[in-house]
């Protein structure tokens, strides 16, 4: 019995460092980005030789930062809003009806998820070479919804599974149309599904760069606006752009936190 107790509190040890290691290489890098940014010099060092907000400011004199910020805002609503909407058109048909082949067309439309982006950016730029569009707003556009269309729609057929329709059938016997019972019985208990994938779809379009440097032409991104500006300078505004993203994507995650529960969309 000790030796039982002795080898389960050494893995219970060896799985918290684990975890702890794991914690610390996942935030090391997010916290070294952040100090680089105060630093009153002009070369990306670390540790940092004092506490300055030069760099911060020095953002606002690169206008195109701030278009490009936009852009990527804009784009990244357009595609959630649209995401959501079929995403939750494909959940419904997908756990409301029982036909043939539902596992394949989920497992269709869950592939982009196992596609390198390199491919996916080079498979748009050519279909989009061939069909002479050369704009960056409807390309990134549909290159954006495939990508984040997995992740809503991953998350609201779990969300869905786990409301029973009896529920709505209910509500339907007692008067309710199917609109209206699906609106106010199913739609409510689904909502921590949807503020989530919302979440997910945005910061997945905000943030890609891997796929969509491939179709950028008359417009372009932050996280590719970041990179094109850090091959030409190497002082530390891409650090404070940098650290304002780590900081938006944290109070995102923190929202959905305090909103919906992060155990109530993924448990």
């Amino acid at each position: 019995m000790r030796k039982k107790k002795r080898s389960g509190n050494h893995l219970h040890t060896f799985f918290w460092a684990t975890g702890g290691l794991v914690v610390v290489g996942m935030f090391l890098p997010l916290l070294v980005v952040f100090l680089i940014s105060f630093n009153p010099g002009n070369e990306l060092v670390f540790p940092p030789r004092g506490i300055s907000l030069r760099w911060y400011l020095n953002i606002f004199r690169h206008p195109v930062f701030l278009t490009s910020f936009q852009f990527s805002v804009i784009l990244g609503a357009l595609t959630t809003l649209t995401s959501l909407a079929i995403g939750l058109s494909g959940a419904l048909v997908l756990t409301r009806r029982k036909f043939r082949g539902a596992q394949t067309i989920s497992a269709f439309f869950l592939s982009p998820l196992v596609v390198p982006q390199v491919v996916l950016g080079m498979g748009f730029l050519s279909l989009f070479s061939m069909l002479r569009v050369y704009h960056s707003i409807p390309s990134l556009f549909i290159l954006h919804l495939i990508i984040t269309l997995p992740y809503t729609l991953r998350v609201l057929i779990a969300n869905l599974s786990r409301c029973p329709i009896s529920t709505e059938e209910a509500a339907m016997v007692l008067g309710a149309g199917k609109y209206r019972a699906f609106a106010e019985i199913t739609l409510p208990m689904i909502k921590p599904g949807i503020v989530a994938s919302a979440i997910f779809a945005f910061v997945t379009s905000f943030d890609n760069f891997t796929a969509s440097q491939f179709l950028i032409w008359d417009r372009t991104t932050l996280p590719i606006e970041i990179y094109a500006y850090i091959t030409k300078e190497n002082d530390p505004t891409v650090a404070a752009v940098s650290s304002l993203l780590i900081l938006m994507t944290m109070g995102l995650v923190i929202v959905m936190e305090r909103w919906v529960g992060l155990e109530t969309v993924t448990g």
